[in-house]
């Protein structure tokens, strides 16, 4: 009877630990999070977390000036053509990233891939005007023309939210 409870109980202990193994985010980025524009070659990981997301000095929009940013991309036959999704959360980083017109559908570090190029061509600052922002996040991430709207949100370093919002392009 003994040996039974025993081996019942490692069975428990073992399924449980795989159960929470398997717990992991699959929007969580593990690659390293960094803006790759630095001028010191030996400052190449400054940014970034060995384990993936962004160093504990770097959190709350230190790598790219924002915490959060979502944008969602309409075209006259294609509701939500495109969407993007980035969080920084303390250590952590969560990615998602919808090209429909493509057939896209990515998560994590598939979804950061596609999204890094992008953020390292923007230059976004909360006092800057809707005017600016738009055309640059269109640029950066090589939007078609003739989107229906555009809606972008982020939440830059120092707390500020920030919505901007486009129509017929």
């Amino acid at each position: 009877m003994s040996y039974r409870k025993s081996s019942l109980l490692t069975v428990l202990f073992l399924s449980s630990s795989m159960g929470l193994a398997a717990c992991g985010s699959s929007e969580e980025v593990t690659e390293p999070v960094q803006n790759e524009e630095t001028t010191d070659p030996s400052d190449t990981n400054a940014d970034a977390a060995t384990s993936g997301g962004v160093d504990s000095e770097d959190v709350g929009g230190g790598t790219f000036g924002f915490t959060e940013f979502e944008m969602t991309v309409d075209y006259p036959d294609q509701d939500e053509a495109y969407s993007v999704s980035y969080e920084e959360v303390r250590e952590k980083v969560e990615a998602t990233y919808t090209n429909k017109l493509e057939d896209m559908e990515l998560s994590g570090n598939e979804a950061w891939d596609q999204i890094e190029p992008a953020f390292m061509n923007m230059e976004l600052q909360p006092d800057m005007a809707e005017e600016d922002v738009i055309p640059q996040v269109v640029e950066a991430f090589g939007l078609e023309e003739g989107y229906s709207n555009i809606e972008i949100q982020v939440q830059y370093q120092g707390g500020e939210n920030k919505e901007y919002q486009a129509s017929g392009n």
